[in-house]
């Protein structure tokens, strides 16, 4: 029985160890799919070990990958780049539309005006996106108090390129009823879409305070037929307006001195003027027209304010005009305190010239205003305006 049983044992410790010993496996050119598989695993660890797709130079071919760095690779170290256009800065590209506010030009906040006052709102905008703005721009209401204002208007007849600046005017009236009003307004493109200042497209606004006693004491416009007009050659004689007596709103022949009330004329960068005063001196160098204005008296708070300019023809040229805008003023008709307020040279340069001067220093005074535009060439193209020339308190 003894005997039996040792023998089993060493029958089972045979059959045991052979399962431990080698095998001999069939090529692997037997199996298909077994090359593709096989390669599939050594681009796979490839991957792994070098970290960016292709196997690691310093270790020879069919080299085991030590598992410590297998296992360090387990965290991909490749990132994707991110694509970025060449010279710009994804986080700093421009809308095509966008406003920047630079400063009112005309009508600043709170202003007084009286009842029912016309007057001009103008704002000066710089085009700060990335597209010019052509014609079929349009300034339009958006919302608030229009101030009888249009629904919209053009914008410009010419191109206001990316950088540029643009003075942009709306005619108003200020209501009957006393109170503080604003209108807020903004741009619309070809397509119809509104936009405004700043990446939130804000509205640029109109704001005013009407109330009694206050607003135009002075409108140029009004007081031009009452005022005494005359040319002549430098220089400048205030007395006798220049030797020539003009008759105003009398065009005369073609070249001659002509003073008059006219609207619906392009002005120099592309505005449609409202009604101003044209004053078209003798044609040749250091002639000029004058006029003299009846008396005013001026009260604290006065401002003479308005704009000056040359008229264009269709299309934005005014050829080569060059002209000296000046406005005088003499106290109680004494030739001897006749000072300058204003000396301006005006060329064609798509801009209008605002002015705006404190008469304080002459309250109390009875004064005259005189206007004087002066050819400083021989061109026939200085048609020179005076838009808005109007005393405010």
């Amino acid at each position: 029985m003894k005997r039996w049983f040792l023998a089993c044992c060493l029958l089972l410790i045979v059959i045991l160890s052979a399962c431990n010993l080698p095998q001999d496996n069939p090529p692997t050119e037997g199996k298909p799919g077994a090359l593709y598989t096989e390669a599939a695993m050594t681009v796979s660890v490839q991957l792994t070990a070098a970290g960016i797709g292709k196997p690691d130079s310093t270790q020879p071919p069919g080299t085991a990958v030590p598992k410590d760095t297998l296992l360090a690779s387990a965290t991909p170290t490749f990132k994707i780049p991110t694509l970025t256009p060449e010279g710009g800065d994804e986080d700093s590209e421009l809308p095509c539309d966008l406003v920047k506010f630079i400063r009112d030009v005309t009508i600043p906040d709170d202003m007084d005006l009286a009842p029912g006052e016309h007057f001009t709102k103008t704002w000066r905008l710089e085009n700060a996106g990335s597209c010019p703005w052509t014609i079929g721009y349009l300034l339009y209401f958006e919302s608030g108090d229009s101030l009888s204002g249009p629904a919209s208007l053009e914008l410009t007849s010419e191109t206001i390129q990316p950088g540029d600046t643009v003075d942009v005017s709306v005619d108003l009236v200020a209501p009957q009823e006393t109170g503080t009003y604003e209108g807020f307004w903004k741009l619309r493109n070809v397509k119809g879409d509104g936009f405004g200042v700043g990446e939130f497209n804000k509205a640029f606004w109109v704001q005013i305070n009407v109330v009694e006693g206050a607003g135009m004491m002075f409108d140029f416009n009004i007081y031009a037929d009452d005022a005494a007009w005359g040319s002549g050659s430098l220089p400048v004689d205030y007395i006798d307006l220049g030797g020539e007596i003009l008759t105003f709103d009398d065009p005369g022949d073609p070249g001659d001195p002509y003073i008059a009330l006219q609207s619906g004329q392009e002005l120099e960068g592309g505005r449609i003027s409202g009604i101003l005063l044209a004053a078209y001196p003798p044609v040749g160098e250091g002639k000029y027209i004058i006029g003299r204005f009846p008396d005013y008296k001026v009260n604290a708070g006065d401002l003479l304010f308005g704009r000056v300019g040359i008229i264009t023809n269709p299309g934005g040229n005014c050829g080569n005009g060059d002209v000296d805008f000046r406005i005088n003023l003499m106290v109680g008709g004494n030739p001897a305190t006749i000072i300058t307020l204003l000396d301006w040279n005006e060329i064609c340069d798509d801009q209008m010239k605002t002015f705006e001067i404190d008469l304080d220093d002459y309250k109390g005074e009875t004064v005259q205003i005189f206007l004087v535009v002066l050819a400083n060439t021989d061109s026939d193209k200085n048609f020179a305006v005076w838009d808005s020339l109007s005393i405010h308190r």
